[in-house]
């Protein structure tokens, strides 16, 4: 039986017997059944057939998905629309400097996103906020994260909201009083007040978007 009615059967399983072999090492890389990832993997190919920049439906493991498709599936399927967040989220996600996105970090973004334990929620929020990759959110990186939070009606009431922000957070999560937050810090504020977990930004997709598409793709839904 088809996976995906929208596939020609042959279709379907010749690229699933293609990708047998990353089929197997990603069940032990992701928290996802066999037949799950075939799904997600799926819905991978039909993204990679939709860019014609990657030849159509001939598959390609040297490319795969472009960064813009990427960010329109946070966009349409998860509620995540902040395109300056998005940037950020597809630094944590994909490191490289490649503008495609390949099936494996696609696997594991939704493996992250749909099944993520609280632990790997908490390393990847903590690289979203960490602008420079260096181990620290410093003082004028959460300026910049919290700026979009605010409604800029007058720049100056705008910018000392935000700073009473930060000076709010860096009280609450700077634990060992250096004037930044590692990521020790945020883990350790994070464990006791799980609420924080998403404190400069939305990073991850709401309960809602979470549970819409693992009712309509997975096997197991995880109850909230």
């Amino acid at each position: 039986m088809s996976l995906d009615s929208t596939l020609d059967s042959g279709e379907e399983i010749r690229f699933l017997n293609k990708i047998s072999g990353t089929i197997r090492q990603l069940v032990r890389q992701t928290h996802f059944t066999t037949r799950e990832l075939e799904v997600v993997l799926l819905i991978y190919y039909k993204l990679l057939k939709e860019d014609d920049d990657n030849g159509g439906a001939r598959f390609s493991a040297r490319k795969g998905i472009t960064r813009h498709q990427f960010t329109t599936v946070f966009d349409t399927v998860f509620g995540m629309t902040d395109n300056a967040m998005l940037r950020r989220v597809m630094t944590a996600l994909d490191k490289g400097a490649s503008s495609y996105v390949t099936m494996e970090t696609w696997a594991k973004t939704m493996s992250l996103f749909l099944r993520g334990s609280f632990e790997e929620k908490m390393r990847y929020c903590f690289d979203v906020y960490d602008i420079q990759a260096e181990g620290m959110i410093r003082r004028d990186h959460m300026m910049l994260l919290l700026r979009s939070a605010f409604i800029k009606h007058v720049d100056e009431e705008v910018e000392e909201a935000v700073k009473d922000m930060v000076d709010i957070m860096l009280h609450k999560m700077d634990l060992d009083r250096d004037g930044a937050i590692s990521f020790e810090d945020y883990r350790e504020s994070v464990r006791r007040s799980p609420e924080l977990l998403e404190c400069f930004g939305q990073a991850l997709p709401d309960r809602g978007h979470i549970y819409a598409f693992s009712r309509t793709f997975l096997e197991r839904v995880r109850k909230f």
